[in-house]
């Protein structure tokens, strides 16, 4: 009930429902004592590595592959530069000013380095944008998850190991085998899996049979040390985009992919609703240090989104006309907040640091994003749309 209030909330408001969903767990959990976090801490990994699952499989299968294909490039450019200079921003002054080692602080910079899709979509569908700058935005966070997820879990693996020197080159090798072993096998169990959806079209329980083969999926690609994320994200492109796959037969009828989509769509609601109020009962502010450099780093990763945006809109009169917008785009969510349950449970050194410090990057950045919205949305939608000049040739 609460998750259906907080949503509608959002969906009217702009308000981002994460926040309220936090604020109701830290309610129940710290404050006011209803539900003791330590009796539910144990099922913390499980919970992070089902959302894990189910945001991914979500946003790839919702994901309308026809109508971002002329802003792929600047997408990719977006993600590649923002990733990159938001894992700079933090990395730097945790390895220069406080003395971390080299994985540590790319992995501290990398858990904060991804855009939240869920608040970013939701966010723009409140605002008056272009079509192209709306699948830019929406492209970027689809895609910047995988890869700081992907990048994370490296570093983790690297630091749990107890490597502590850094490779670059064997890093940025294990990262494509990685990302090349889940593309792969996720590519080819899709088609399979969309072949098999043709035969069982008027089975009952389809949707539940989706979810249990995600599952299999990533379980089965992490164990051949592939890129389980990537597997998941490749498989939910192809069953969320069947309609355009002709070539091999191998359609959906639309009414099929629409229910199926639904169907998803309410299962990443439920999780997404418990997995918030659970982090909201794990938060205990207990560290102010930790608190104050994670709202310090919000504003450091608001110049970093800055600065990416100009880049990437090199070029581009459209973009440009939108930086401020693109800029405040740059909540962090999910992502975040389940790599930093997978650091806690791994106990590596300074893990207990990262709890609130991720936390407050998450208040900070989703407060600017919410705030820039209303202030750039509202100014973009008066203004009205750019001239036809910038705009595209066709809608994409």
């Amino acid at each position: 009930i609460i998750g259906f209030l907080t949503d509608f909330l959002f969906r009217k408001t702009g308000f981002p429902d994460i926040l309220i969903l936090m604020a109701v767990g830290y309610l129940i959990g710290p404050v006011f004592h209803i539900i003791d976090p330590a009796s539910i801490s144990p099922a913390a990994q499980f919970i992070a590595g089902l959302a894990l699952v189910i945001i991914t499989f979500n946003g790839g299968i919702a994901f309308d592959i026809s109508k971002v294909v002329s802003s792929t490039p600047r997408a990719l450019i977006l993600v590649i530069v923002g990733v990159a200079i938001s894992i700079a921003v933090i990395a730097i002054p945790a390895l220069v000013i406080f003395q971390w080692r080299v994985l540590d602080s790319i992995l501290l910079g990398t858990v904060v380095g991804g855009t939240s899709s869920a608040i970013v979509i939701g966010l723009l569908n409140r605002a008056r944008v272009s079509s192209r700058i709306s699948s830019l935005l929406s492209l970027e966070s689809v895609l910047n998850s995988p890869i700081v997820i992907v990048i994370a879990l490296m570093a983790l693996q690297a630091i749990s190991a107890g490597e502590t020197g850094v490779e670059f080159g064997d890093i940025g090798l294990a990262i494509g085998i990685s990302v090349g072993i889940g593309l792969g096998i996720g590519l080819a169990a899709g088609i399979f899996w969309l072949w098999m959806l043709k035969l069982m079209r008027r089975e009952e329980y389809n949707d539940i049979m989706n979810l249990a083969v995600v599952f299999l999926l990533y379980f089965f690609v992490e164990h051949l040390d592939g890129s389980g994320v990537i597997a998941v994200l490749a498989f939910a492109l192809i069953l969320g985009n069947g309609l355009r796959i002709r070539k091999f037969r191998l359609e959906q009828t639309a009414q099929a992919t629409q229910m199926m989509r639904r169907f998803t769509s309410e299962i990443y609601f439920l999780v997404k609703t418990f997995f918030f109020i659970y982090l909201g009962m794990i938060i205990a502010f207990d560290q102010e240090l930790p608190v104050a450099l994670g709202t310090a780093a919000g504003l450091a990763l608001l110049f970093a989104r800055y600065l990416a945006v100009v880049l990437t809109s090199i070029g581009s009169r459209e973009l440009w006309s939108y930086k401020e917008l693109l800029t405040a785009m740059m909540a962090r969510g999910e992502a975040a907040a389940v790599l930093v349950q997978l650091i806690i449970a791994a106990g590596i050194q300074n893990s207990n640091l990262y709890a609130n410090f991720v936390m407050a990057v998450i208040l900070t950045t989703v407060i600017i994003s919410a705030a820039g919205m209303l202030i750039f949305g509202r100014e973009q939608e008066e203004a009205g749309p750019p001239p036809k000049a910038d705009m595209p040739h066709r809608s994409p």
